[in-house]
């Protein structure tokens, strides 16, 4: 092979200064090759776009996506990735946090344990065990919720409490059937637990607390769980020493259906209550119901309710609304005995229906389905033109009216074994080919980044 000039690219003569000397390769029969097919430039380029598919190639690898959405109910996919799922490095939020129990102990720290948790609530009553929801209490066992949990108390649960414990001294306790009706306490969870605990001496108590607490929950479970922790030791104490016959209180968290707004900030833990049929209760003996409500601007039932309250009322149980607002506080002065023998004087709060002692008695009136025992009776006052009662129950009767939870029960079955709608209480997130979880879903938009936290939901219902 020799090597031959150029025909346009001379190296001598004008103008060959500085110039490129490009050559062409004699081939052995007389055809020439191109001078990039051998030089220093072809190896670089040829090496670039060997690197550049190689690079190329890797990055196939390395940014394929062979993960799969799936949509799934909350709760399913925290008992399976775990409680705070794609929020593991958010903390828990409590409010009123205490060292103490109500007890002023520091027993709390064994109901942190879920068998011991389970022991406090779960009722003793055979006819009544089948409706108890350990849920929330099952979430106890993971060690991550456990190192957050404290004891909590707060203003209104203490209103709560001494309502709670109004009703179980001075009502059930002189009901003479006062085991024929039912509360349905649907209050917001941390004051159902501390209604439950007013009134645990005096009637049975069925949590229905049906779902994980998460660091963005729709729903504050934590909350809950900190109140049970607060009261757990008083409630196992009073409720180991009722009587078969006590009645019985379904302790709700009206905060189930909280509003969902927005699934970039929420993890949409909403659940459905659960509550005996008609015809468990009137197997049990149950003639009538109260539904307690935080106040009077509540004047139906909560939506998930309607078709078991229609139902109960076309079965004829009769059904009364009572808001735990009608007992105010009043605070008095009250002689007390001291240890050592001595008397004092001192202020207390108690809580009366209609907000006077002269008023508390007319519950009975109003109330007929508590029937008081004689020697009550004797005590109560009599309606006069001049007495009347200070307030009266809400005019209240259930009535079917659509929702999105109607014909949610499977079966002919309401309460327990209830099918979630449709965007409620369900999360979508991406998972791997071997089921691990590989990210969750950022929002309505259906955005989705595998490496980005808090992120949660669907759309769908939002709230009454």
């Amino acid at each position: 092979m020799s090597i031959v000039a150029d025909d346009n690219q001379s190296s001598s003569g004008p103008g060959a200064f500085g110039r490129v000397f490009r050559r062409r390769q004699q081939l052995p029969d007389g055809q020439s090759q191109g001078w990039w097919s051998t030089s220093r430039r072809k190896f670089i380029i040829g090496g670039s776009v060997a690197a550049l598919g190689l690079t190329g190639v890797g990055a196939y690898w390395l940014l394929r996506d062979d993960t799969s959405e799936i949509d799934d109910d909350s709760l399913a996919l925290q008992q399976k990735h775990g409680w705070n799922l794609g929020s593991e490095d958010k903390p828990l939020t409590l409010t009123g946090i205490q060292l103490q129990d109500s007890l002023k102990t520091e027993e709390w720290k064994h109901y942190l344990d879920f068998n011991a948790m389970l022991g406090a609530f779960q009722p003793a009553s055979p006819a009544w065990a089948p409706f108890f929801v350990p849920t929330l209490i099952q979430s106890l066992k993971f060690d991550t919720l456990r190192g957050q949990l404290h004891p909590i108390s707060t203003p209104d649960m203490e209103e709560s409490y001494q309502r709670g414990q109004t009703i179980g001294k001075d009502f059930l306790e002189n009901a003479q059937n006062r085991n024929e009706t039912a509360l349905i306490a649907d209050l917001p969870g941390r004051d159902a637990v501390a209604f439950g605990a007013g009134l645990a001496d005096k009637a049975r108590l069925v949590t229905t607390f049906d779902n994980f607490p998460h660091p963005l929950g729709v729903t504050p479970s934590h909350e809950t769980l900190g109140a049970m922790l607060y009261y757990a030791r008083e409630i196992q104490t009073k409720q180991a020493a009722l009587p078969a016959d006590a009645p019985v209180v379904f302790l709700l968290d009206s905060n189930r259906l909280a509003p969902y707004k927005d699934a970039d900030t929420q993890f949409d833990n909403r659940y459905l209550a659960k509550v005996p049929s008609a015809q468990k209760l009137k197997e049990n003996g149950i003639k009538s119901l109260v539904y307690l409500t935080p106040d009077r601007t509540r004047t139906t039932e909560l939506d998930d309710l309607n078709e078991e309250f229609v139902d109960f009322k076309d079965n004829g149980l009769t059904i009364a609304m009572l808001p735990l607002s009608d007992f105010t506080p009043l605070d008095e002065q009250v002689v007390k005995q001291l240890p050592d023998g001595s008397k004092q004087t001192v202020a207390e709060r108690h809580y009366y229906y209609g907000g006077a002692p002269t008023s508390h008695g007319f519950f009975f009136l109003v109330y007929p389905l508590y029937v008081p025992t004689p020697a009550y009776a004797r005590t109560l006052p009599r309606a006069t033109p001049n007495l009347r009662p200070p307030v009266a129950p809400p005019t209240y009767a259930p009535v079917r009216r659509p929702t999105m939870f109607a014909g949610s029960r499977l079966g002919s079955n309401y309460g327990v074994g209830r099918a979630k709608p449709s965007g409620f209480g369900r999360t979508t997130v991406r998972v791997n080919p071997s089921g691990g979880l590989a990210g969750t879903r950022a929002g309505r938009s259906g955005y989705y980044s595998p490496n980005r936290s808090g992120s949660f939901g669907r759309g769908g219902y939002s709230g009454s």
